[in-house]
């Protein structure tokens, strides 16, 4: 399926949010002024595409996941072995510290109840088939490390993900927190969850 074309305004919208997010802006006190005047367009505009505030946000933070998950994808391509492919992505990591914040305060706005919260969730739930987010990413990788040859069940293939997910996740917290609780070398910490995530996929083998 082709991915449908965003009009230059709707994306002018999406940079406005993302930029103003990662500036510290409290998402669910934006308004719609703000976005469209970072946007350089007329606030107007903004209802011929969207029907509400919580809208524009939301569409505009799931659509910034996609476009960071497709670029590392496509990074990806360059590395052939499963530890190439998660120490780049850990090495990313440790380079975009800020858009690693942004992008667990995405993940805390998607487990409240707020109505961009719900929104957000509501585009994981539908999401197209040409979307990739982390998830997928994930799974893609360890596709290609087991090769047609093997066929994992449901079970195996989501438990994989989400302790795959899981460790890039804890990682994630851990370049953010504490300086005094992280190791003097995070090529230490790093080098060591590439090796066990290398060892429980090779179990499948």
């Amino acid at each position: 399926m082709e991915k449908r074309e965003i009009s230059p305004k709707v994306a002018a919208m999406y940079r406005a949010v993302a930029e103003l997010f990662m500036e510290g802006a409290d998402i669910n006190n934006l308004t719609v002024s703000e976005i469209t005047a970072r946007a350089g367009i007329g606030k107007g505009t903004a209802y011929e595409y969207f029907s509400s505030k919580e809208d524009i946000i939301a569409e505009s933070l799931y659509s910034a996941m996609v476009e960071v998950t497709e670029l590392l994808d496509n990074r990806l391509a360059q590395k052939q072995s499963l530890y190439d492919k998660i120490e780049m992505i850990m090495l990313d990591m440790e380079k975009h510290k800020k858009e690693i914040v942004c992008a667990f305060k995405v993940l805390y706005i998607m487990m409240d109840n707020s109505a961009v919260g719900r929104k957000i969730r509501q585009h994981f739930y539908d999401k197209r088939d040409y979307d990739m987010v982390l998830f997928d990413l994930v799974e893609k990788i360890i596709r290609e490390e087991l090769g047609q040859q093997v066929q994992l069940s449901e079970e195996d293939s989501l438990y994989l993900v989400m302790s795959i997910a899981s460790r890039l996740m804890i990682y994630a917290l851990y370049l953010n927190g504490d300086e005094a609780c992280r190791l003097s070398e995070d090529s230490i910490m790093r080098e060591r969850l590439c090796m066990e995530i290398c060892k429980e996929v090779g179990e499948y083998r």
